[in-house]
C-alpha cells in the first residue's frame, strides 16, 4: 500500500507557515548533516543519547530512530541477487550480554560475493508472563574495508531469537581483525515492503 502524496479527501491538513518554516530548517539541516558526514555512518555514543534524553524528554529510542534515519541518505551498496558459491563456515562465537539479555555472534556463512552472519538473543530473565522479543537492530562492521550489512531473515520465539545479516563484502578469514556492533535501525529498514501472498487452498498428496 502506496500513500497519496497529497492531502486525503476528507481529511482536514492542518499544515501551515509555522510548521513549513521548521520542515524548511530541518530539511536544511539534513543537507549540512550529509555534507558532514562524507558518506560516513554517524552515530552518538550511548551516553550522549541518555543526556539528550534527560534534556529533552525524549526516549532514548526515539532520538536513535531519528539520528538512523539520516543515515539511510548514504548510498547504498548493490547486494547480488545470488551470493556466489558457498566457500565455507567462519565460527565468530562472540557473546556479550546486556543486563538480563544475551547476544551471541555465532557464525559466517561465507559465500564468494558476501557473507551470511547469523546472531542469537537471549532473554535470561525469568518472567512469570511469556514474553516475546522484537529486535529493532542492524549490524555494524568496522575493519579495513568499508562493510555494508543488512537485514537478510530472522525466526524465533518467546524469549529468545535469531537473526541473519547480509555483509558485503564478505567477512576475512580472521574475524578478530573486524569489529562487530549491535545498533538501532529504522523501522522501515528492518521491514522492507513485500508483496503479501496467502495460501488458503487445501493441498492433497497424492
Amino acid at each position: 500500500m502506496e500513500w497519496s502524496r497529497s492531502a486525503l479527501r476528507g481529511i482536514p491538513n492542518a499544515y501551515n507557515e509555522e510548521a513549513k518554516r521548521i520542515d524548511e530548517q530541518i530539511l536544511g539541516l539534513v543537507l549540512q548533516r550529509r555534507a558532514v558526514s562524507g558518506g560516513k555512518r554517524l552515530f552518538p555514543d550511548p551516553e550522549v543519547l541518555e543526556r539528550w534524553s534527560e534534556e529533552l524528554g525524549m526516549e532514548t529510542a526515539e532520538i536513535s530512530l531519528v539520528l538512523s534515519s539520516l543515515n539511510e541518505t548514504v548510498p547504498r551498496r548493490h547486494f547480488w541477487e545470488e551470493p556466489g558459491e558457498l566457500c565455507g563456515v567462519l565460527p565468530l562465537m562472540k557473546t556479550t550480554r546486556d543486563g538480563e539479555f544475551e547476544y551471541t555472534l555465532t557464525h559466517s556463512m561465507q559465500y564468494e560475493h558476501l557473507s551470511i552472519v547469523s546472531v542469537e538473543v537471549k532473554c535470561l530473565k525469568q518472567t512469570a508472563e511469556p514474553v516475546s522479543l522484537q529486535a529493532e537492530l542492524t549490524l555494524a562492521i568496522l575493519g579495513q574495508e568499508e562493510y555494508e550489512a543488512r537485514m537478510h531473515g530472522g525466526r524465533g520465539g518467546g524469549s529468545q531469537l535469531q537473526m541473519q545479516f547480509m555483509v558485503s563484502p564478505p567477512l576475512p578469514d580472521l574475524p578478530d581483525s573486524v569489529e562487530f556492533s549491535l545498533i538501532p535501525a529504522p523501522r522501515s529498514f528492518l521491514r522492507p515492503h513485500r508483496e503479501e501472498i496467502i495460501l488458503d487452498k487445501q493441498i492433497d498428496f497424492n
